[in-house]
C-alpha cells in the first residue's frame, strides 16, 4: 500500500492543478461569478471543464504507471535476476490497464470514478509483480540479443513476450470478470434499509464518515468512491432528516464535519502549530494553511503523511464521527436549522459555509466549536507523532554524522546520495545556506601558546548550533559546505568574521597576536579568495600578515595550474600559509615544495600519545626537524598535560595549543584571556 500511497503523492501536482480549476470554477461569491463572466465572458468555465475532464480521465491510467513503477524497485530480486526497467514496467501497466478498462463493461477510460481508481491500484501492483516474476523466467526471454545491443532496445525485446503473456491474461480477467452478476443494487439496498430504520440519520451519516475516513486511510479518495459506489442515490431525504429546504446530508457532511479536508484537519494544523514550531510537520502545515482553507488536504494526508500512518490513525477516523454526532445533535434540536436555497460547494471556506447555510451566527459558532474540538483531539497525537519524529531525525543526523566523521576522505558526497541520509545532507546544506545569510553561524578562537606561557595567536574555530540538531560537529559541517558548493560562501564568511574580530583586538591593544583560519584545499580553486582577503584585511584596517591561512587536508589539494595561481596570489597579498593536520594527509611533504609556509601543525592523533608511543614521538622529532631546516614554526595541537607540551617542546615543538592552555572561547571570553595571557612587551 506504500507504493499505493506514493502514487496519489506523485500526483499531487495534478491533484492541484484540478483543485485550483475547481476553485475558480466555484468560489461561491456572486460578484465573483459575475465578474468572470464580465471579463471573460460566458464560455470561460468551458476550458477549465475540459481539463477536468481530461485529468479525470488521466488518473487511473497515471495511478496504475507509477504505482507500478514505485512497486517494481521494492520488490526483492534474486541474486543473478536481471534489473527490471522501470520505463518497460511503466509500459506494461499502461497496456494493462487500457485492456482492463475498455474490457471490463461498465467502466469508462475517460471518467474519474471508483472503479476506475481501483482498476489503476490493482493494475499496477499486479503489473510490477509479473514483471518481477518474469524477469526470473528464462523462457519468456524468447528474443535473445546480445549483450552489445543498444540499452533501451534490448530492455523492450526482453519483456515484449512477457507483457504480450500478461496483457492477454488481464484481457482474459476481464472478460470472466465482466460475466460475474452485478452486484450495482447493494448500496441501493444499505440506503433503503437505513431510510426505514429508526435513527436513520445517524444510520447513514456515520455510516458515510467511517467508510470515508478508512478509505482516505489507507490512499484511496473516499469521497470518489463513496460517489461513485451511491451515485444516483440520495443519502438522506429532507423528510427524514428533519432539515430545511431538501439539504442532504452531504451538505453537513462538507460543511460542518470535513473541516479543512478529510480528517477534520484544520484541527490537526491548528494542533501541529500549537506543538512545533520548526520541523517536517510545521513545514508541511505552513504549506497546508492555504488549501486547508477551502477545504483541501491532499498535502496533509500524502505529505505528512496522514495515509497510512498509525499514528493518526485513531483521530483521522474518529474526529468527523465525534463532529458527524455533535452536528446532528445541533440541528434534531433545533439549535441550528439550515437556510440555504442552494447548494454550496465543498471548498467554501469555514465559517464563510456556515453563514450561508444556516443565516445565523450559531452556524459559525458551531464550526468554531468544532474546530476547537477537533484540534484538542489532535493534540495528544500530534505530541506523540513529534516526539517519536525527533527521535528518528536525531537517529538519521548521528547516521550522516558517523558516515562523514568514518568515512574519511574516500566518502561519497552525502547530497548525492538518494536516501534518506542524502535528503537530511540536502536539508542541512539548506539550513546552512541560511544560517550563513542570517549571520546564525559564530566563530570561537583557540589560543597558540610559546613554551614561556605566552600568547602567540589563536585559531578561529566554526561553530553552528542547529536549531533542530543541536551543536553540528565542525567536521559535519565542513563536509556538507564542500559536498553542496557553499564551502565558497563559509569560506569568505569566516574569513569576514576573523578580519573583523581582529581589528576590535587591535583597538584593543593586541595587535602582535595572528588569527588562523581554516582553509579547505577546495576553497584554494575559489578564483576570488584572494580578492576577499585583500578585501577584507583593508576593509578592516589590519595588516595581511595578522591572517593566517590554516590548509586542511580533507582531500588532495589540487595540482593545477589554476590552484598554483591562487596559491601564488594569496602570497602576494601578504597572508601567511601554514599546513594543518600535517603528516596524515596527502602528500605533506609535497606541498613544502609547490607553496612556501610560515607554520606546520601537527595532527593532534601523532600529539596525543607521545608520552607512550615511540613511533609517534619519532614522527614529532622528524617533523620539527624538517620544520628547523625550513625555518618554519612547528605548532602541536591536542596538548592537554604539562607533561605532555613539555615532551613536545624538548622534541622541538615551538607553539602549543590545546585544552593544557586554553579551550576555545568566544570573543569576549578571548578579550578576557588575552589580559591575561598576552606579553606586555608586545604591545
Amino acid at each position: 500500500m506504500i507504493a499505493a500511497r506514493n502514487g496519489f503523492v506523485a500526483l499531487l501536482p495534478l491533484t492541484f492543478l484540478r483543485v485550483i480549476a475547481e476553485l475558480i470554477l466555484n468560489l461561491p461569491f456572486t460578484g465573483y461569478q459575475q465578474l468572470m463572466n464580465q471579463w471573460f465572458g460566458d464560455q470561460w468555465r468551458e476550458p477549465l471543464r475540459q481539463f477536468l475532464d481530461g485529468s479525470f480521465a488521466l488518473f487511473g491510467l497515471l495511478l496504475s504507471v507509477i504505482i507500478a513503477t514505485q512497486l517494481i524497485a521494492r520488490l526483492p530480486t534474486t541474486r543473478n535476476q536481471e534489473y527490471a526497467p522501470p520505463l518497460m514496467t511503466a509500459v506494461g501497466a499502461m497496456v494493462h490497464y487500457l485492456i482492463f478498462v475498455i474490457t471490463l463493461p461498465g467502466i469508462s477510460l475517460f471518467e474519474f470514478t471508483a472503479s476506475n481508481l481501483a482498476v489503476g491500484i490493482i493494475t499496477g501492483l499486479v503489473t510490477a509483480e509479473f514483471i518481477n516474476w518474469a524477469m526470473k523466467q528464462r523462457w519468456l526471454n524468447l528474443i535473445r540479443l546480445s549483450v552489445d545491443s543498444d540499452n533501451t532496445f534490448y530492455q523492450a525485446m526482453r519483456l515484449t513476450p512477457a507483457i504480450m503473456l500478461s496483457g492477454v491474461l488481464f484481457f482474459i480477467a476481464a472478460l470472466l470478470l465482466g460475466s460475474l452478476p452485478q452486484c450495482t443494487d447493494i448500496p441501493q439496498s444499505f440506503v433503503a434499509w437505513a431510510e426505514a430504520s429508526d435513527g436513520s440519520i445517524w444510520i447513514l451519516g456515520s455510516a458515510m464518515v467511517l467508510l470515508n475516513q478508512l478509505l482516505w486511510f489507507i490512499g484511496i479518495h473516499g469521497g470518489v468512491m463513496i460517489q461513485g459506489a451511491f451515485q444516483g442515490v440520495e443519502f438522506v431525504a429532507a423528510d427524514v432528516a428533519g432539515l430545511n429546504n431538501g439539504q442532504t446530508l452531504r451538505m453537513i457532511f462538507n460543511s460542518f464535519v470535513l473541516l479543512g479536508g478529510s480528517g477534520s484537519t484544520l484541527g490537526l494544523l491548528i494542533a501541529i502549530f500549537i506543538v512545533t514550531r520548526q520541523g517536517m510537520q510545521n513545514k508541511i502545515a505552513k504549506i497546508s494553511i492555504l488549501p486547508s482553507i477551502f477545504n483541501i488536504n491532499d498535502i496533509l494526508l500524502y505529505g505528512l503523511p496522514l495515509v497510512l500512518n498509525p499514528r493518526y490513525l485513531i483521530p483521522f477516523v474518529l474526529v468527523p464521527c465525534l463532529l458527524l454526532l455533535i452536528t446532528l445533535t445541533a440541528f434534531q434540536t433545533g439549535l441550528i436549522n439550515l437556510q440555504a436555497t442552494t447548494a454550496i460547494s465543498w471548498t467554501t471556506p469555514p465559517l464563510i459555509s456556515g453563514w450561508l447555510l444556516t443565516e445565523s451566527w450559531r452556524g459559525v459558532a458551531l464550526q468554531i466549536v468544532l474546530i476547537i474540538l477537533s484540534t484538542l483531539c489532535y493534540l495528544p497525537f500530534v505530541k506523540r507523532a513529534q516526539q517519536a519524529l525527533d527521535r528518528q531525525t536525531i537517529s538519521e543526523f548521528k547516521e550522516v554524522t558517523d558516515i562523514i566523521v568514518n568515512g574519511g576522505n574516500t566518502r561519497e558526497k552525502l547530497v548525492t546520495r538518494r536516501d534518506k541520509t542524502g535528503m537530511l545532507a540536502r536539508g542541512l546544506a539548506v539550513d546552512m545556506h541560511d544560517a550563513i545569510k542570517r549571520n546564525a553561524l559564530t566563530l570561537v578562537y583557540q589560543p597558540k601558546h610559546n613554551f614561556q606561557g605566552d600568547i602567540v595567536g589563536v585559531e578561529a574555530l566554526l561553530r553552528w548550533t542547529h536549531p533542530r540538531y543541536g551543536m553540528i560537529s565542525p567536521i559535519v559541517a565542513i563536509a556538507v559546505a564542500e559536498d553542496s558548493d557553499l564551502i565558497y560562501h563559509l569560506g569568505r564568511w569566516v574569513i569576514q568574521q576573523a578580519c573583523a574580530c581582529k581589528a576590535r583586538w587591535n583597538e584593543a591593544g593586541y595587535q602582535n597576536i595572528t588569527v588562523a583560519v581554516n582553509v579547505s584545499p577546495i576553497q584554494l580553486m575559489d578564483e576570488k579568495l584572494p580578492f576577499y582577503l585583500k578585501k577584507y584585511t583593508e576593509q578592516y584596517g589590519i595588516s595581511a600578515q595578522e591572517i593566517e591561512l590554516e590548509i586542511t587536508e580533507s582531500t588532495e589539494i589540487p595540482d593545477t595550474e589554476l590552484t598554483n595561481k591562487i596559491l601564488g596570489e594569496i602570497m602576494a597579498t601578504g597572508v601567511q600559509l601554514s599546513m594543518d593536520d600535517f603528516g596524515m594527509g596527502y602528500s605533506s611533504l609535497l606541498y613544502l615544495r609547490r607553496f612556501q609556509v610560515a607554520a606546520i601543525k601537527i595532527d593532534g592523533s601523532i600529539t596525543r600519545d607521545v608520552l607512550s608511543n615511540v613511533t609517534n614521538a619519532d614522527i614529532v622529532r622528524t617533523i620539527c626537524s624538517l620544520g628547523q631546516a625550513q625555518n618554519v614554526h612547528v605548532i602541536a595541537e591536542y596538548v592537554e598535560t604539562k607533561e605532555q607540551r613539555d615532551a613536545l617542546a624538548a622534541m622541538g615543538c615551538d607553539y602549543f595549543q590545546g585544552y593544557f592552555h586554553s579551550p576555545p572561547l568566544s570573543e569576549c571570553e578571548c578579550v578576557a584571556y588575552l589580559q591575561q595571557h598576552y606579553n606586555t612587551a608586545n604591545r
